[in-house]
């Protein structure tokens, strides 16, 4: 189970970044929707108690989608409804994660993956001009023309899987006993850290050590003890380390940021103030309907939006919701989030909630709603099992 959770943690992707993919079918040729649809099938006959649950969290969707559909003059239906569906599966396969995840090995499969990226490291730097692996000429980050993508649709896919890998890591060295563990531990973050960089994933980068940082200073402040405070001191040398050599060799992160304090990054200025603008106007313009699950991303919705600026589509999986879903959405954000955060607090641990700080943080300006990856860590923290059962497994 773990080795495959493994490949498809990988190349879930891969076949949505093969060159003649239609660009309509990228988003949609994830391999996790075809598990997430299995695990439709497995709450329909497998476990019919999760019916309910699947119901209460996807039917509400389903219901308003079909409203939209209805009320919007110049809806996309079958924009509509693959939205929706998608965002089905993406509960699915939360539920499938949270019931299953007790049986699952978490250092086998993190393992599993840091091997394949330390198989793939090489391969890529080999293989620089490959515009598969590579997204050579980047139109969109003057930083980075060319960035490291791997087997997924984009450098910041890439930057988004390899912080959540960092972030386990990160729980596993702090935790584990084994000195030799440890440093293969410390390896696995080395080549995880570095194919990060290669990636020039700005967003994802500075999401992950903001959320690190912000945890960290939380757990030492209330509860001191000498292995919180070396572990805080280690935490704030690294960082150290990492910001001296970001500005020595004036890495184009370190660019990126003195740009975007200065003002002068126009891809992030694009991204925040667009994003808020189009937001809010969808909200006000459809008197809290939002503009149609599915229909911010046609021409139509951009013709109405001109005026905000908008004139490509923006990732930012949290404003892109609501601008869709409207009142609705925003409703259903915080009745969601507030659950995931009720459940850290109960479990009160390290791990779950930089996952979720992380996740979050991530959405508010970057990656999409139905990414399944979110929804994975969302079955992963509303699930019984907790980080400290890690412990008990055995090192490979």
């Amino acid at each position: 189970m773990e080795i495959l959770m493994a490949l498809l943690y990988c190349f879930h992707q891969m076949f949505a970044n093969l060159p003649f993919v239609s660009k309509t079918l990228t988003g949609n040729l994830d391999l996790f929707y075809a598990l997430g649809t299995l695990g439709i099938v497995f709450v329909i006959f497998k476990k019919k108690r999760d019916i309910s649950l699947l119901i209460i969290c996807a039917l509400p969707i389903v219901i308003y989608g079909i409203i939209q559909g209805m009320v919007i003059q110049n809806v996309e239906m079958q924009k509509l409804l693959v939205n929706i569906s998608k965002i089905t599966i993406c509960i699915s396969l939360m539920i499938l994660v949270s019931r299953k995840i007790h049986d699952f090995k978490i250092k086998k499969f993190i393992d599993y993956i840091c091997r394949i990226y330390i198989i793939l490291t090489p391969i890529a730097i080999v293989l620089k001009q490959n515009d598969y692996l590579w997204r050579l000429h980047d139109t969109i980050n003057k930083y980075n023309l060319v960035r490291l993508n791997l087997f997924y649709i984009e450098p910041s896919e890439l930057g988004f899987h390899l912080s959540i890998i960092i972030i386990i890591l990160m729980y596993l060295i702090i935790k584990e006993k084994t000195h030799k563990v440890q440093a293969k531990y410390i390896i696995y973050m080395i080549d995880c850290l570095g194919l990060l960089a290669l990636a020039g994933a700005y967003g994802s980068s500075v999401m992950l050590f903001s959320t690190i940082i912000f945890i960290s200073f939380i757990i030492i402040t209330t509860k001191v003890n000498f292995k919180n405070i070396l572990v805080g001191y280690g935490l704030i040398m690294v960082f150290t380390i990492i910001t001296i050599l970001f500005i020595v060799t004036k890495s184009s992160m370190y660019m990126r940021t003195v740009d975007t304090l200065n003002g002068k990054d126009s891809s992030n200025s694009y991204r925040v103030n667009v994003t808020q603008e189009f937001t809010s106007t969808a909200i006000t313009k459809t008197e809290g309907i939002g503009v149609g699950f599915g229909n911010l991303n046609t021409d139509n919705t951009r013709k109405i939006f001109k005026s905000t600026g908008m004139t490509a589509v923006v990732a930012a999986s949290y404003p892109y919701f609501i601008a869709e879903g409207g009142i609705f959405a925003v409703s259903y954000l915080v009745l969601l989030l507030t659950l995931l955060a009720i459940n850290v607090g109960i479990k009160k641990n390290m791990l779950l909630a930089n996952l979720l700080l992380f996740s979050f943080l991530y959405q508010i300006y970057g990656g999409y709603f139905t990414n399944p990856l979110n929804w994975i860590v969302y079955g992963l923290i509303l699930s019984s099992w907790t980080p400290d059962k890690i412990e008990l497994e055995d090192n490979i």
